[in-house]
């Protein structure tokens, strides 16, 4: 599909492809493009909450000549740690049935300590923010210690202490900054103390919610639910994680130059591999499954080097290369199945219903083991492979990148929610794994198709939940489905 027919195709939203990017590069008077999901998913039309500016007014040439769009997710820190301190509170069990009740009275607590919802803000908001809280330092005063990653400014108070410009950088009004805080500070410090009592009385035993029993009932009536599961039973073969959403936001960024910061270091050349070195490596590295299976035409997801570009010489003069596989995750909120049978046990605020193996080179994959090694209370699902992408610096082939590590480990503490996300994705991974495992031994043992299988372990699901025979069925059509789509991911894993 041309660059025209897909802007028609997808024409209220922006990407590469759309004639308003198109017109802002000719307007810079660049090739060079770095737009980032987030972008792609809003609406031309989309204006800043906080700085009021349009994505044309957003949109800026960094000094090494690259169009930044990037739009990023701003959330509050502060239910964050108001959740981590009701768990350290509470305590943990084995008990499932107290896990389900704790993780109720939490969600419910963070409905009154979360000053604001999770809000789409551009970069220099979002980076404004954080040079808001860096400028405060750690708060701290006889009742009440707060780490400046662990609480948020909201898109208001943002708003209330910027200078925002067209097409640059924000500056800060510090004395608005310092005020800002001294009017929500005694705001935060009584949040948490109804964080700490809420946390105390589910200890006593009291706020406890009865989980719902029966059959879950699909009370809602949406078109565009309607319409997908018609495209799904005429496409039996069309994958969530290739679905068409996927394949717009694919299609719609751009990662021309991964540099995040805006005066990126020069880096000295080095000598490139000779065609013998390389062959010798190629050798080397035939036990490599990735790297067999790809040709001279790759491209690493991340820094986008080719396969040659990404060797490079160890302290022993000797040349190396390795490819490493990172999930990308999909995220979908609205997709019908995660929603019903996953959500209501996982209690996450993002659910992740497929992911898509990416290749990446050596030096990128790093970079989440060597935050892990710089601050050890960072998780090792933290980072996207975009996160990844942003943190470079600069990338110049047959060498390591320059990272900013500072905004890595920062973005790796900000993705709370999604390192949630994927904590449960793997847990579901898991269950549909050994679900798969029952169905697959017991069709051995009795020497039968699968769907008498499926009719045993749906009727015991069923009996197991209290819920008729058709949802236990339903349930395991689901998860046969799920394991399939395991299944196919492994293959190029």
């Amino acid at each position: 599909m041309s660059d025209e027919d897909f802007a028609y195709f997808a024409r209220m939203h922006d990407g590469r492809w759309s004639e308003q990017t198109k017109a802002m590069m000719r307007r810079f008077k660049t090739d060079k493009l770095n737009l980032n999901r987030a972008w792609a998913g809003a609406t031309q039309h989309w204006s800043c909450p906080c700085c009021k500016r349009t994505k044309p007014e957003i949109a800026r040439l960094t000094s090494s000549g690259v169009l930044l769009c990037a739009i990023e997710s701003h959330h509050d820190h502060l239910g964050d740690t108001a959740g981590d301190r009701f768990k350290a509170i509470v305590g943990s069990s084995d008990d499932r049935e107290f896990i389900i009740q704790r993780e109720h009275a939490k969600n419910g607590m963070l409905q009154f300590v979360e000053r604001f919802q999770r809000t789409m803000i551009c970069i220099d908001c979002n980076v404004a923010e954080t040079a808001a809280k860096d400028l405060l330092g750690n708060v701290t005063d006889d009742i009440f210690a707060l780490r400046k990653r662990e609480f948020s400014f909201s898109p208001l108070e943002i708003a209330s202490f910027i200078k925002p410009v067209a097409n640059k950088v924000h500056e800060l009004n510090a004395d608005f900054v310092r005020s800002s805080w001294n009017r929500v500070r005694p705001d935060i410090i009584d949040r948490m103390d109804f964080c700490e009592r809420i946390a105390r009385r589910f200890v006593n035993g009291k706020n406890r919610r009865e989980v719902a029993v029966g059959t879950r009932e699909r009370i809602e009536m949406d078109d565009n639910l309607i319409v997908m599961e018609q495209v799904r039973n005429a496409l039996p073969d069309f994958s969530r994680g290739e679905s068409i959403a996927t394949r717009v936001l694919i299609r719609s960024v751009a990662r021309d130059a991964v540099r995040r910061s805006f005066r990126p270091k020069a880096k000295a050349a080095t000598r490139p591999i000779t065609d013998a070195d390389y062959a010798r490596l190629d050798a080397a590295n035939a036990d490599q499954k990735h790297w067999l299976n790809i040709n001279e035409d790759w491209r690493c997801t991340c820094c986008r080097r080719t396969k040659r570009e990404l060797c490079r010489l160890s302290n022993k003069r000797v040349w190396h290369a390795q490819i490493h596989v990172l999930r990308n995750w999909i995220f979908d909120e609205t997709e019908p199945n995660a929603r019903y049978w996953r959500a209501s046990q996982e209690n996450t605020n993002l659910i992740i219903v497929d992911h898509i193996p990416s290749l990446v080179c050596q030096d990128c994959r790093h970079v989440s083991s060597e935050i892990q090694r710089m601050d050890d209370s960072v998780d090792q699902n933290a980072l996207t492979i975009d996160d990844i992408a942003e943190s470079i610096s600069a990338i110049a082939p047959h060498q390591l990148h320059d990272i900013d590590y500072r905004f890595a480990i920062q973005r790796a503490h900000e993705n709370h929610d999604i390192v949630a996300a994927v904590e449960a994705y793997h847990a579901h991974e898991q269950e549909v794994r050994f679900q798969m495992a029952r169905i697959r031994s017991f069709m051995k043992r009795h020497r039968c198709p699968i769907e008498d299988a499926r009719n045993t372990y749906a009727y015991e699901y069923a009996k197991a939940v209290d819920v008729e025979i058709k949802e236990g069925q339903a349930f395991m059509d689901w998860m046969i489905a799920e394991g399939n789509r395991f299944e196919k991911r492994r293959e190029s894993e």
